[in-house]
């Protein structure tokens, strides 16, 4: 909480979360990772469940401390936020898989989860190997629209100059560090293209605007619901929320 308060700027802010925000279902899934697996299965990207018995929720109380804070939560039906201190939910998976700049045309990267051709003896090190080249696709963004600058900050730039570790707990530091950039790039790549660019996932609730589950997630045409392509209607203002990100 107060790392997004000393991150917004100018009182408008625009922060994507990788962790569920609203959850409403008593059993099951949300309408929303359910069309994770139906557009970006192919890719061998799919969602867990999240329902109101699940156990972890550090999402939904994230959500209503930020909105006791002044953040509204957007569920991005109406497009981008324009102003104010907004936030939505986000998955990076869905990134890797949906943004082409990425190159992830076939699958989603092995970076988190064994696959079961590779032997447990062998895992960390393919891991390893995986991440750094990652962290390569990802320096590919420097002149991407809008661009990602791994550079800028000098922990974003340890990606860059150190080799991924082994060892699991400072595996995890840079994995982490990994899916909040992804987030944080989601939001500004929202933000500048819209619905031109990415999709919400669980758009189709019956909730009033701005209270329904859903997953803004960047999108090739092929994952699209029978290949639709939208976009906003007018331009977006150069000076709106500054993108930030979170992982809970």
């Amino acid at each position: 909480m107060s790392w997004l308060a000393r991150t917004s700027v100018d009182g408008s802010t625009l922060a994507f979360v990788d962790a569920p925000l609203v959850v409403d279902n008593p059993a099951g899934q949300r309408l929303c990772e359910r069309e994770v697996g139906r557009r970006y299965g192919r890719w061998k990207v799919s969602a867990n469940s999240t329902n109101q018995s699940s156990p972890r929720q550090a999402g939904v109380l994230l959500r209503e401390r930020l909105e006791e804070s002044g953040w509204s939560y957007d569920d991005g039906r109406g497009g981008p936020p324009t102003n104010g201190l907004a936030f939505s939910e986000c998955y990076p998976y869905t990134t890797l898989v949906g943004a082409a700049e990425l190159g992830y045309d076939q699958e989603r990267p092995t970076y988190k989860r064994r696959p079961a051709r590779v032997p447990t003896a062998q895992w960390r090190a393919v891991r390893a190997a995986e991440c750094d080249r990652l962290i390569r696709h990802r320096a590919g963004l420097a002149t991407a629209d809008p661009p990602l600058l791994l550079s800028s900050h000098p922990v974003s730039r340890q990606l860059l100059s150190e080799p991924s570790p082994q060892k699991a707990a400072d595996y995890k530091h840079r994995e982490d560090l990994i899916d909040a950039l992804l987030c944080a790039w989601t939001a500004a790549l929202w933000y500048r293209h819209g619905l031109a660019r990415c999709q919400v996932l669980g758009a189709d609730s019956s909730l009033p605007p701005g209270q329904a589950p859903t997953i803004i997630a960047p999108a090739r045409l092929e994952q699209r619901r029978d290949g639709e392509t939208r976009s906003i209607v007018g331009d977006q203002p150069l000076d709106g929320p500054s993108p930030v990100a979170s992982r809970h």
